[in-house]
């Protein structure tokens, strides 16, 4: 498992503002992650305290209101978190006479890596779930053991290619929270 950012658990803490506190604390966190599934985590720490302060605000001021209050307070965040994701979801697919290329802008934070392999792995894994056609999908899941990466550093941005047979996967590198990949795929 993977361990918890400890910049995005210092925000913990609002979730304990009843009703709203589960949904602002998840708002916050897909903001910075910037992908539901791995905002999961962070949703189910700020339920159990949100749940608590809001059942007792609702319990104590409005007790007919408890269960549509406590179904508030669990749905919110899932729904909020997946709409934000959502906008986040950028695939570019641009047919040519020769090839297909496909764009799509992947967010890592790559400080925490010194391998460019393992890098290159993570950040492809994440843009291959953001894969929808099963065309592309199933090309680009055999990618991953075909040739040696090859690293192109350069002033202000660090290349990783990969190439297979007629399929070249390149991803660029320019800032520390965003990746862009770049898939070309010959007739």
């Amino acid at each position: 498992m993977n361990r918890l950012d400890k910049n995005l658990l210092i925000y913990l803490p609002t979730s304990v503002i009843p009703i709203a506190g589960s949904t602002i604390y998840s708002v916050i966190t897909i903001n910075k992650i910037r992908d539901f599934v791995e905002a999961l985590p962070y949703i189910f720490l700020g339920l159990p305290a949100s749940l608590l302060t809001s059942a007792v605000l609702t319990f104590e001021y409005f007790k007919q209101f408890l269960y549509v209050v406590l179904l508030i307070v669990l749905l919110a965040p899932f729904i909020s978190s997946f709409t934000i994701s959502r906008t986040y979801e950028n695939v570019e697919v641009v047919p040519n006479e020769y090839y297909i290329e496909i764009t799509l802008k992947v967010p890592i934070s790559y400080s925490q890596f010194s391998d460019p392999n393992a890098l290159f792995e993570k950040i492809f894994n994440k843009a291959l779930k953001k894969m929808k056609n099963p065309y592309y999908y199933y090309k680009l899941r055999s990618l991953g053991n075909c040739s040696n990466l090859k690293v192109e550093v350069h002033e202000d941005k660090i290349v990783l290619r990969k190439r297979c047979g007629d399929t070249i996967v390149e991803i660029n590198l320019s800032n520390k929270d965003e990746a862009y990949m770049k898939v070309s795929i010959s007739y």
